[in-house]
């Protein structure tokens, strides 16, 4: 018997990218602490993280949502979101209320990085011939 080869536009997971959900989600995670930092009432220096960290976890995780980055993006949100728990420390701001968003929101970006980079990783491997999902 022989095997048909189709097109890939008939391979129903050739274009689907698990990636998508978790770069969503870490968007809107960079958004929040872009604005965060502006209405947070912490001091320039704290800002300045968490507007800087903001837009580049934003602008990352928008790039692997539209598939026009590879997971290193992801892996670079990952490393973010691992600063932004140690920042407290770094800073000398452990003990204020701020401690705490930089921390969750750190454990967030970590999670959805390392999710999305690992997900599009599965989802490549599957995808190669001989690939297993």
């Amino acid at each position: 018997m022989t095997h048909a080869v189709h097109p890939q536009q008939f391979h129903p997971h050739a274009h689907s990218n698990g990636a998508r959900f978790p770069s969503a989600l870490n968007f809107i995670a960079g958004i929040y602490l872009l604005i965060s930092a502006w209405i947070g009432g912490v001091n320039a220096g704290n800002r300045a993280n968490g507007i800087i960290f903001g837009i580049i976890v934003a602008v990352l995780a928008a790039l692997r949502f539209s598939e026009s980055a590879g997971r290193w993006a992801s892996w670079v949100n990952a490393l973010i979101g691992i600063w932004l728990i140690i920042s407290p420390w770094v800073y000398g701001y452990a003990g204020e209320s701020w401690m705490w968003n930089s921390i969750i929101v750190g454990i967030i970006m970590l999670v959805l990085g390392a999710w999305s980079a690992m997900a599009s990783r599965m989802t490549e491997e599957g995808a190669a011939p001989g690939g297993t999902r």
